[in-house]
């Protein structure tokens, strides 16, 4: 799992796992400028070519200016105070409190083998709560009901499904191609934190709490 939110893959695999569960991509994609967006837009424009149609691959992706994007950045605005806003006080408490050295890169693998599944769950959580909220009637430009329905039933609320498919094969090319340019990660620092765990009988932690505490044992441990 790549640890980077500045690396093209990441939103490249993401991209990636979207398609593969619903099984095919949009009609059109749009990102704005930033080099992190340079692989989706090349896996949605081959996903996209077709050889009777050569204008689908090249209109399958367009670029934006990030003043379009006032939408998504409204909504990290309310995940900011909704719950990132913790997590974050939770990790500068951390290192005021000298337990962490963002500088350190053992600490930094320690943190992320600690404490990785409890907030891939929590983001799991606030995804679910967040697609299943009502939306309110508006005068403006946005449609009333729930996110979950609104995507899966589009022709309720007079959408149209836009989904174009997508073949196994293609999926499976792309998956292997990111494979190929991303190399094998160097995952040391995770075997060594597996091993201690297994050495020292500890439990994988369910809680930020939990999580903590074997984050300081294991520092303890490797240092």
């Amino acid at each position: 799992m790549v640890q980077s939110n500045n690396s093209p893959t990441v939103p490249a695999q993401l991209f990636l796992h979207a398609v593969k569960e619903v099984k095919g991509c949009p009609l059109s994609l749009r990102t704005d400028c930033g080099t992190e967006n340079g692989k989706m837009a090349a896996i949605q424009c081959y996903f996209r070519a077709d050889a009777h149609d050569q204008l689908a691959g090249e209109n399958a992706h367009q670029y934006g200016t990030s003043t379009r994007n006032q939408r998504i950045e409204n909504w990290w605005s309310h995940f900011r105070k909704m719950r990132s806003h913790w997590w974050i006080n939770f990790f500068k408490d951390m290192c005021s409190s000298g337990l962490l050295d963002v500088g350190n890169y053992l600490h930094k693998e320690c943190l992320w083998f600690c404490f990785y599944r409890i907030l891939n769950e929590d983001l799991q959580k606030t995804m679910t709560s967040w697609n299943s909220h009502h939306i309110r009637p508006s005068r403006h430009d946005c449609i009333s009901g729930s996110p979950d329905v609104l995507y899966f039933l589009p022709e309720r609320s007079g959408g149209v499904n836009n989904l174009q498919t997508v073949s196994s094969a293609k999926i499976t090319e792309m998956e292997l191609q990111q494979e190929n340019d991303e190399g094998i990660e160097d995952n040391d620092c995770q075997e060594y934190f597996h091993y201690l765990m297994e050495n020292e009988e500890i439990q994988h932690p369910t809680s930020p709490k939990e999580a903590f505490n074997v984050y300081q044992r294991l520092i303890n441990i490797a240092v």
